[in-house]
């Protein structure tokens, strides 16, 4: 009787746990539904004969998209996880899809940058747009090495990066800020907080948390791969799960990402334009 009741109580544990995950996936897929209607709105009402606006529409959309996809269909790539068990949860085809996301979304912020220096005519902030694209394309690649070697160094690496571009566009922001007025100047000055806190966010608690995985994985004698059998296994393998404690460590950087991400790309299309 006692084991049959423990039964039952790790089931309904177990039940109660699915229903969290599967509440946030809800949630996720909601906001991502929302996001490709704010974009379709957005590609009917804003003036793309202007200047920058055409790419800026043409790269949110891909990020846009890729990311709705992402939120349909989350994985985590490194650990072979999966929501579902579809040839859309598939590692190799999610992490090329968000590659062409990140790349496009680079794309945006380089292209902002170079319009903000070409607005206040600081020549330095101009010439950042092919480091922007540069820094986070070579991010890329560290990020596909872990997924393929299974070891979180590569992770630690890109996130690095990622921090050491957004302090550099921070930065950028914040010397362009005197020679700016009205919206461009809350919109740079907002964006000079955020990156900040971004950066902060990065160092604080993303790069810590791939260094403390990579210790965590070699005190546990994990055994990495080399990149053509790396390459098989993220072709062929997927673990669907929905154990809240899977998804829970990756809850708060795949929402932020999937929805604040996606409001700040669309936001670069509809700033106003002269």
């Amino acid at each position: 009787m006692e084991g049959i009741q423990v039964m039952e109580g790790s089931q309904i544990t177990e039940g109660l746990e699915e229903n969290k995950t599967m509440l946030w996936w809800r949630i996720l897929s909601g906001f991502a539904t929302f996001n490709i209607i704010l974009w379709v709105i957005l590609l009917f009402t804003v003036d793309s004969s202007k200047p920058y606006i055409w790419w800026q529409l043409i790269f949110s959309g891909i990020f846009t998209f890729v990311c709705a996809f992402r939120s349909y269909f989350p994985r985590i790539c490194l650990e072979r996880y999966c929501l579902f068990d579809s040839f859309f949860s598939s590692i190799v085809l999610g992490r090329s899809l968000a590659t062409i996301a990140e790349v496009s979304f680079a794309f945006q912020v380089a292209l902002l940058v170079h319009e903000m220096g070409a607005a206040t005519g600081i020549l330095w902030v101009q010439n950042l747009f092919f480091p922007i694209i540069l820094l986070l394309t070579i991010a890329q690649v560290f990020c596909w090495a872990s997924v393929f070697t299974l070891n979180h160094l590569g992770h630690a690496i890109e996130e690095s990066i990622w921090a050491f571009t957004f302090a550099l566009v921070g930065v950028s922001m914040a010397f362009c800020l005197h020679r700016l007025d009205g919206l461009w100047y809350n919109v740079v000055l907002s964006g000079t907080v955020a990156c900040s806190l971004y950066v902060l966010f990065m160092v604080i608690v993303d790069i810590p948390m791939y260094v403390k995985r990579l210790k965590k994985g070699k005190l546990k004698g994990d055994h990495s791969m080399d990149l053509w059998n790396g390459l098989k296994d993220a072709l062929t393998r997927r673990v669907a799960t929905r154990d809240w404690k899977i998804w829970k460590p990756e809850v708060a950087w795949l929402s932020g990402y999937f929805t604040f991400g996606v409001w700040v790309s669309l936001l670069m299309v509809y700033l106003e334009r002269t």
